[in-house]
């Protein structure tokens, strides 16, 4: 089948030197929240990007505020499957072809990454679509529930959430195991809090973001420190399986 989704961006009221990030596509359910950052997540980015296990190709063209993303993928392509994107109802070509059996039956998700910005999706439950669409999609709403996946179900309650806190000396290998853990454990989906955690996401193009603070650590510290405070406080609220690794530092209670 072919399936199909649309999403509008609008922009909300930022500070920062480059506040507005959204990126669009496709991954499996196993793959973490960072579009287009590890195998089997493919994604198309505001600054005219593709990536796909941290590989940022040129693609299509740039898209900002009020711009309108099809996201497109063709299962029937043979032995492959062809994902590509359309711009205000303007094609952009193929951005990824994957061979089916690299997915192996494994479904792909719909998904997006956004930062500072406001998103609308269309599965089909519009009455009108915002652009049209090459003939042969289906809105992914539309299809038969017997063709559908559903993604993995998280705890129904406080009580079934799993919390894991390491604990033990720096450079033990504590963040090394809770990787390790939380890959051997896919259904669990664990989210890892710590700096270690934070600053690895922080990454421009896909390059790690600590290069650009040399001689200025403390300031990516104290950044990174700040997030997870965050983190911790929306975690309370959430009913997710957690690993906390975090080292407590020198001199505090």
């Amino acid at each position: 089948s072919q399936v199909n989704e649309e999403i509008s961006v609008k922009h909300l009221p930022s500070t920062e030197p480059d506040p507005h990030v959204v990126r669009v596509g496709w991954s499996l359910d196993s793959c973490s929240t960072q579009l287009g950052k590890e195998p089997f997540s493919y994604g198309y980015g505001g600054t005219g990007k593709k990536s796909t296990n941290c590989k940022f190709e040129n693609y299509g063209e740039a898209f900002a505020e009020n711009d309108v993303i099809a996201c497109l993928v063709d299962f029937e392509c043979g032995e492959e499957v062809e994902m590509s994107f359309m711009k205000n109802g303007k094609w952009l070509g193929v951005a990824y072809r994957v061979r089916k059996e690299q997915l192996g039956g494994r479904a792909l998700f719909p998904h997006v990454l956004v930062k500072n910005c406001a998103i609308e999706f269309n599965f089909g439950q519009r009455e009108d679509t915002y652009f049209s669409v090459p003939p042969g999609f289906t809105f992914i709403q539309h299809l038969p529930v017997a063709e559908r996946v559903r993604g993995t179900l998280g705890p129904k309650s406080k009580a079934e959430c799993e919390i894991l806190m390491m604990v033990g000396l720096p450079a033990a290998g504590k963040t090394t195991w809770a990787v390790k853990h939380a890959a051997a454990n896919p259904s669990k989906k664990y989210n890892i809090l710590g700096t270690n955690a934070i600053m690895d996401k922080m990454r421009v193009m896909g390059l790690r973001r600590q290069r650009n603070y040399a001689g200025r650590w403390d300031v990516l510290i104290q950044q990174a420190t700040q997030c997870l405070n965050r983190l911790i406080q929306i975690a309370a609220r959430k009913k997710r399986n957690y690993i906390l690794d975090q080292v407590r530092q020198q001199g505090c209670p």
